[in-house]
């Protein structure tokens, strides 16, 4: 296996692969290790699919590399895309080979299954990385293909304990559970919590099926006459944008409820907020939810698969309400809507949350990982 030059820093080096560095909770952590690894003496190097032509949403520290490999099927007809496919493994193996990494860490299972293919025969260890929950969203073909492909890598990184069922025994053998960090707070402006009569009830994710804003439209809807005081925003963006406007308007919530769009200062939107909602279908990792907690937000969430019910103690640190139960969402957010001393107290709770999922924690795990498997290559 290639050595890391003299120039470069003595831990060695680390190659990312991810499909884009776009406004997700995968991406976002993603770049918190690429950043923090970068800091602790790594030589890091980012491999993206896209062209690079726009700079990626979450800030990368000066000292990672990052090589767009323009291997998006962005727009063009069917040769076009057998081309793309038919090349991606061959310029990516030509791009890690470049790099020359003492291991590998792919992020989320398409980009999982690709870089363990074009990496056949390199002798570089490959850490593969699943950040949703791997039930969901993949088709049966690419479901069997994991499950066999997914042995040839040097360890399978989880967020979350419930996931190992669904791997074969032998795939659960070789894995790891390392949680995402939650951040404490950098926020220290100024709140509008505490300054105005409104007060707003917010969520925040990708506008797609999966994170159940239709429901959570639903379960808000028949709280406005006891609450007119009370605004809802949904912040992001995503393909059923137009979907949930048009349910909002017929739900007749047009005055009631807001969609901000995208926001990178996460934590600044959160101190004006009074109380967040999680009303996904299933996640990998509910990052926001644990940047909610940290801020002091009270915090209702359906108990999806998975991450809720190991974050959140019901009745402690907030609320959990079965899946998808829109009616007992609804009478969640009246409970907490009603009372400022219920509010205050899960509040404050929930705060301790970056005391289990501190970022140092999760570089250690990490880079424990990464010297084991290192040091297993090279037996």
């Amino acid at each position: 296996m290639p050595q890391p030059e003299s120039s470069l820093t003595p831990k060695g080096r680390i190659t990312f692969v991810i499909y884009k560095i776009s406004a997700g909770g995968a991406q976002r952590v993603l770049t918190l290790l690429a950043n923090e690894l970068c800091k602790k003496g790594w030589s890091v190097t980012l491999l993206t699919f896209d062209s690079g032509s726009e700079p990626a949403f979450f800030e990368l520290h000066s000292g990672v590399q990052h090589w767009p490999l323009s291997l998006m099927r962005e727009q063009g007809g069917w040769c076009k895309a057998i081309k793309v496919h038919f090349l991606r493994p061959w310029v990516l193996r030509k791009a890690i080979r470049k790099s020359r990494p003492n291991a590998v860490i792919a992020y989320i299972d398409l980009t999982n299954i690709l870089t363990l293919v074009a990496t056949i025969g390199l002798k570089i260890p490959v850490i593969v990385s699943e950040r949703s929950h791997p039930a969901f969203n993949i088709s049966k073909f690419l479901s069997l293909l994991r499950q066999v492909v997914y042995k040839r890598s040097a360890c399978l990184v989880l967020t979350t304990y419930d996931k190992l069922s669904f791997f074969s025994s032998s795939i659960q053998k070789n894995s790891r559970i390392i949680p995402n960090p939650v951040l404490v707070p950098d926020y220290s402006g100024p709140t509008l919590r505490s300054e105005t009569n409104s007060k707003t009830l917010m969520a925040m994710g990708g506008l797609y099926e999966m994170k159940g804003f239709d429901l959570l439209l639903k379960a808000f809807a028949p709280l406005g006459n006891k609450f007119p005081d009370w605004m809802l925003e949904i912040w992001g963006e995503g393909a059923q944008r137009e979907n949930l406007e048009s349910l909002r308007d017929e739900l007749g919530l047009r005055e009631r409820v807001r969609f901000p769009g995208l926001t990178k200062e996460h934590y600044k939107t959160m101190a004006e907020a009074d109380i967040f909602v999680l009303s996904s279908r299933y996640e990998g990792f509910p990052n926001v939810l644990g940047e909610a907690m940290a801020c002091g937000l009270p915090v209702v969430s359906f108990d999806c698969p998975s991450g809720p019910s190991e974050m959140i103690q019901d009745g402690v640190n907030g609320l959990l309400v079965p899946p998808e139960n829109i009616q007992e969402l609804s009478s969640s957010l009246e409970r907490l809507m009603a009372s400022v001393e219920l509010r205050n107290s899960l509040g404050e709770q929930a705060r301790k949350i970056t005391e289990s999922y501190s970022l140092d924690k999760t570089v250690q795990s990490w880079e424990e990982l990464i010297g084991e498997v290192v040091n297993e290559q090279k037996i």
